[in-house]
């Protein structure tokens, strides 16, 4: 069988948060071919993490590291796993976390933890947030997450995953330091060449954190 670490990750994680649920296979209705039987059983398993992970804050907090690097194993659609994260770690551990994974690594790893950074934009403080002393606090970051993308889109050789990668990154020059300026010359040449798939970098309406 080939391997598939994204769902041995989440059904080895299941086993550990549930070990009496995760010996009974997860059954569907109807016969399902081996692809939609993949996407269905990540999900499910997904979900029941995620259920499991924001009832109980002190779980998730041992579990982190395991859960923060199943981020980087997909491309990030739901909140499923990064809410539950920054409310045990705070947003601004997690952003940190992606900030680094975006960096460096494989190109698959590098777009999912920008697309999981989308979730971290996405998560509403319940109380005012001001400076850096709080766990929430992420203003100053955002500039980071936008350079590890920006960089990631224009040296990525897979045209999928710069595509993942462009709603991430702003390329408004202000945003960036002096010696961003050959890197962000690459990035709009190559929106302008395939304005079907990056139209949205040439608008300006892209950047998380940004203010669009």
């Amino acid at each position: 069988m080939t391997p598939d670490p994204l769902l041995d990750g989440l059904e080895m994680l299941w086993a550990r948060i549930s070990p009496s649920e995760s010996a009974t296979p997860i059954e569907f209705p109807v016969e399902l071919d081996p692809v939609s039987r993949r996407y269905e059983l990540v999900e499910a398993t997904r979900l029941r993490i995620g259920d499991a992970l924001t009832r109980d804050v002190e779980l998730t907090r041992r579990l982190s590291p395991d859960v923060l690097r199943l981020l980087l194993l997909e491309s990030n659609r739901t909140d499923q796993l990064v809410h539950p994260l920054i409310a045990a770690l705070g947003r601004r551990r997690v952003l940190d976390y992606l900030i680094q994974a975006a960096r460096v690594g494989e190109w698959a790893a590098r777009a999912n933890a920008a697309s999981a950074a989308y979730w971290v934009r996405a998560w509403a403080p319940r109380r005012p947030v001001v400076d850096q002393r709080d766990s929430h606090y992420v203003a100053d970051l955002w500039p980071d997450l936008w350079l590890a993308a920006l960089e990631a889109f224009v040296h990525c050789p897979d045209v999928d995953l710069q595509e993942q990668l462009h709603t991430a990154f702003p390329l408004g020059p202000g945003r960036y330091p002096p010696e961003a300026v050959h890197v962000l010359r690459q990035a709009r040449a190559i929106a302008v060449a395939h304005p079907d798939r990056f139209a949205r970098l040439l608008d300006g309406s892209t950047g998380y954190g940004a203010a669009i």
